[in-house]
């Protein structure tokens, strides 16, 4: 039951803050709606979740801000140009933002994998968020965790940016509308994979460790 809770909260958090916008772009363009106010439009989904969770847990929420961030990023740099290559190519500046805010978020207290992995888990539960919060105070393997994430989520980001743009330039206007979802799609898809299999196999690793802890104290070694 509990881990269902979970994953709908999971699956309503995404579905706000990404799905909703994604589809209120795409609606607003298909009518004839420049992109500018249709990417505006679209910050009101993550903008009212954002507040609702910041009343109700006093936490930020990391989905919705950088959610926002990307929306405001692609209203500000639709103003800048509107050359098709740079219209296509935006998606990937965005991409190479996140990545960036990775890397450089290794030099504060906490990076941004720890504040997007807190949302994931506890799903709006303050409990949740405060258990995370007290194995990352507790747990110097956790804190090594999400560090090692933030740096293959960042990297890996910079990397798709790089390809992405690569293509803008290589491939006809049509194929890069083609591939360019596709290899996003694909990037986030094996970094979830990777995620999911890395935490599960470091938690393995973890409780061999305390397990092999406690027989040494039970037998006197």
């Amino acid at each position: 039951m509990a881990q269902s809770s979970q994953t709908l909260g999971i699956a309503k958090n995404l579905g706000i803050n990404v799905v909703l916008p994604l589809v209120t772009v795409n609606l607003l363009e298909a009518h004839g709606v420049g992109i500018v106010p249709a990417l505006a439009a679209s910050a009101i989904f993550p903008l009212a979740e954002t507040a609702t969770g910041f009343v109700r847990t006093r936490r930020i929420d990391a989905i919705g801000a950088i959610s926002l961030t990307f929306i405001i990023l692609g209203v500000a740099s639709s103003l800048i140009s509107g050359d098709v290559h740079f219209a296509l190519a935006k998606e990937s500046f965005f991409t190479a933002v996140f990545g960036l805010l990775c890397l450089a978020s290794l030099l504060a207290p906490r990076p941004l994998i720890f504040f997007t992995g807190r949302s994931f888990m506890a799903a709006g539960n303050p409990a949740k968020a405060a258990a995370f919060s007290e194995r990352w105070t507790l747990h110097a393997g956790f804190r090594h965790v999400l560090r090692v994430m933030t740096v293959v989520w960042g990297i890996a980001f910079l990397l798709e940016a790089a390809a992405r743009v690569a293509l803008v330039y290589v491939l006809p206007v049509n194929a890069v509308l083609v591939v360019s979802p596709l290899l996003a799609a694909a990037v986030f898809g094996l970094l979830m994979v990777w995620t999911i299999r890395y935490a599960k196999n470091a938690e393995r690793r973890a409780a061999s460790r305390r397990s092999t802890a406690v027989t040494l104290v039970s037998t006197g070694v």
